[in-house]
C-alpha cells in the first residue's frame, strides 16, 4: 500500500512538471525556459526535477514521446497498402484536435527541433509499416519522405497561421489532393 501512494506523488509531480511545462511553452519561446523557472512555477524542488528528468530537454522527449504514441496508435488503425488521402487525413485530423501546446511545437520557429523529431519519428513509423516508395533509391526516397512530411507540415502551420478559416474536412480534401496528386507518379500502389 505504501508503494501506491509513492506511485500517486511521482504520477502528480510529473504532472505538475509537465502542466507547467505546458503553460510555459504557450508563453515563451524554448530558450527561454530555464529549470529554475519550472520548479519555481511547478511549486517544486530543482532536485525533484532531476529526479525525474535530466534537463529541459528530457522533458521535450517525453513529451513527444507521448504526442508521437498518441499518432501512431491513430495511423496504426489505417489498413494496409495506406493511400496518401488516409495518411493525410488522420495527420490532419490528429493535428486539429491537439492543444494549444501541441498547435505552438509545431508552428513556432523556436520550437522547430522538437517539432522535426516529432515527425521524423512519426514518418518513420509509417515508413516500416508501409513503403510505397521502396521501390526507388535511399536518396529518391529521401527527397519524397521530405516533399510529404515538408508539405504536410507546412500546409498545417499555413491553415493555423490563417486563423482555421478552411473548415478542417475541406483542408483535408484540399491538401489530400495536392499530396496524392504530387506522390502518385513514384508510389508502387
Amino acid at each position: 500500500m505504501q508503494e501506491r501512494h509513492v506511485d500517486l506523488r511521482i504520477q502528480k509531480t510529473r504532472e505538475a512538471i509537465k502542466n507547467t511545462f505546458k503553460k510555459m511553452v504557450c508563453e515563451m519561446d524554448a530558450t527561454k525556459i530555464t529549470v529554475k523557472e519550472l520548479t519555481e512555477r511547478a511549486r517544486i524542488h530543482r532536485k525533484t526535477f532531476y529526479l525525474h528528468y535530466t534537463s529541459i530537454e528530457a522533458l521535450f522527449e517525453d513529451m513527444l514521446l507521448e504526442a508521437s504514441n498518441q499518432y501512431f496508435a491513430k495511423i496504426d488503425q489505417v489498413p494496409l497498402p495506406m493511400a496518401m488521402a488516409e495518411v493525410n487525413r488522420v495527420f490532419f485530423t490528429y493535428l486539429s484536435e491537439q492543444d494549444e501546446f501541441t498547435e505552438r511545437l509545431i508552428c513556432a520557429e523556436s520550437y522547430r527541433t522538437f517539432c522535426n523529431k516529432l515527425f521524423m519519428a512519426a514518418l518513420k513509423h509509417n515508413r516500416q509499416r508501409y513503403n510505397p516508395y521502396a521501390h526507388l533509391s535511399e536518396p529518391e526516397q529521401n527527397i519524397v519522405n521530405t516533399f510529404t512530411s515538408q508539405s504536410s507540415l507546412d500546409m498545417y502551420r499555413q491553415w493555423v497561421a490563417d486563423g482555421k478559416k478552411i473548415p478542417l474536412e475541406r483542408l483535408i480534401e484540399l491538401t489530400g489532393m495536392l499530396l496524392s496528386s504530387g506522390t502518385r507518379s513514384v508510389t508502387t500502389n
